[in-house]
């Protein structure tokens, strides 16, 4: 079976101006996926899908090869089908592992639970989600509570998973197929489709200025050294009254 990684990065982004390039913590965005994808030894090969050959420069270091990705599918109204599609086209596998380079904190082992669970159940699409368990609506109706009933503790509630969209997997044959048939195939079409939860930092996705204002945030405390045990008010209260009394002795 080959299995083969895939990193979409175009040039232009609308909300955040070269957003893959842009620096994070020192290392341009892109570059946290690529060094994390390139430690995942499952892969028979990894290429970074793109319309820029600037890119070709960032991959090269990890033995990751670009693929120049035609510009008709580089544009604002270019979708993740029709890119996927071509690349497919072109490049021989049995699955596909797509990975976002907007997700910077999705690690390795991420990655290889992601492919080990599509392949352990059989996942001809495997989607990456986001486990939300609280009051959620949808164009202003409840999905998952009733209106007119006392609102239960939010662990009791049913929960909601939500993309994450940092890691997606199909089954190349699959997924061609539902692309003829049905001009779509991101979401899986017909097929046995499942859901992987990530979990904590991984499910951050950096599409907004707010959003890499608060990855750099992330980044910085990460290279502080990590309180030994949390600590409670409580607790800083009882310091204070035994410091207090030292100074009275």
């Amino acid at each position: 079976m080959k299995i083969i990684g895939m990193i979409p990065a175009r040039i232009g982004s609308q909300r955040v101006k070269k957003k893959n390039l842009r620096l994070l913590h020192k290392r341009p965005l892109i570059d946290y996926i690529l060094e994390a994808a390139s430690k995942v030894e499952i892969f028979d090969h990894i290429y970074l899908n793109s319309d820029d050959e600037i890119f070709a420069e960032l991959c090269e270091p990890y033995g990751i090869t670009y693929y120049k990705r035609p510009q008709k599918f580089a544009t604002d109204t270019s979708t993740n089908d029709e890119f996927a599609e071509e690349f497919l086209s072109k490049i021989d596998c049995d699955i596909l592992i797509q990975m976002l380079p907007t997700s910077p904190f999705v690690v390795t082992k991420d990655i290889n639970n992601f492919i080990s669970y599509m392949l352990e159940d059989n996942f001809e699409t495997l989607v990456s989600v986001e486990h939300k368990q609280i009051a959620c609506v949808y164009e202003s109706e409840p999905i998952n509570f009733e209106k007119l009933i006392p609102n239960p503790p939010s662990q009791l509630m049913k929960p909601i998973k939500a993309y994450a969209t940092a890691l997606m997997g199909w089954k190349s044959e699959i997924f061609l197929k539902n692309m003829r048939k049905y001009g779509s195939a991101y979401h899986g079409g017909v097929s046995k489709t499942g859901f992987f939860e990530l979990k904590g930092l991984s499910t951050i996705d950096i599409d907004s200025e707010e959003d890499f204002n608060l990855a750099e945030s992330i980044m910085i405390s990460k290279s502080y050294p990590r309180v030994s045990k949390p600590e409670y008010y409580s607790e800083i209260q009882e310091h204070i009254e035994e410091d207090k009394n030292e100074e009275k002795e």
